[in-house]
């Protein structure tokens, strides 16, 4: 077995009926940096984004036994910092944008020199790529692209149908394959 991976399940179960400080500690650190990385995406602050997941996070401890009630703590967490973002931009800002500029794509690629050039010029034009898209579809790409929620998940996260989901996502992917078509299909130039 992975020792990456944690059985989320059981982490919910130890802490809504044990109250496992320790399972709470790893749950806590588990999803600290997804949560904040998209709660970020939504207030474009780091700051303000901790104090969210901070928020959203106590709250769940003091669900206590009611935490056995939530079918998949993953969604639950992402809708909640969802709303808790849009409630602090509310509330500090009186706006509500959704915006992932500060959301990086990491790629790695090890290979020559030259490679490594190209790989460096091919991610900058992802980037570039991604930003380009509308915010939506921005959001619903990199929730289902580097998060790794299914287009129900992702429906479910932001309050929008599949099929809403679904069109996001193709647009955003013809317009990144457009974007990096001398890079997909060299030859075709």
């Amino acid at each position: 077995m992975d020792s990456s991976y944690i059985d989320i399940v059981q982490l919910q179960r130890n802490i809504a009926v044990s109250r496992d400080v320790k399972a709470y500690e790893t749950l806590f650190t588990h999803f600290y940096t997804p949560l904040i990385r998209f709660s970020a995406s939504i207030i474009r602050s780091r700051e303000g984004a901790e104090e969210v997941y901070c928020d959203v996070m106590l709250k769940l401890w003091d669900l206590g036994a009611a935490l056995n009630n939530i079918d998949n703590l993953k969604v639950y967490l992402f809708i909640s910092i969802k709303n808790a973002s849009l409630n602090y931009l509310a509330k500090y800002y009186k706006v509500q944008t959704v915006d992932i500029d500060s959301i990086a794509m990491e790629l790695h690629y090890d290979g020559t020199a030259e490679d490594d050039l190209v790989f460096r010029e091919f991610s900058r034009n992802l980037a570039v790529a991604i930003k380009s898209l509308p915010a939506k579809a921005q959001l619903v790409f990199k929730l289902i692209k580097e998060d790794g929620f299914s287009y129900k998940h992702v429906a479910e996260i932001l309050g929008i149908s599949v099929n809403t989901v679904e069109g996001h996502m193709t647009a955003a992917l013809k317009k990144i394959n457009s974007s990096l078509r001398m890079y997909l299909r060299p030859n075709n130039n």
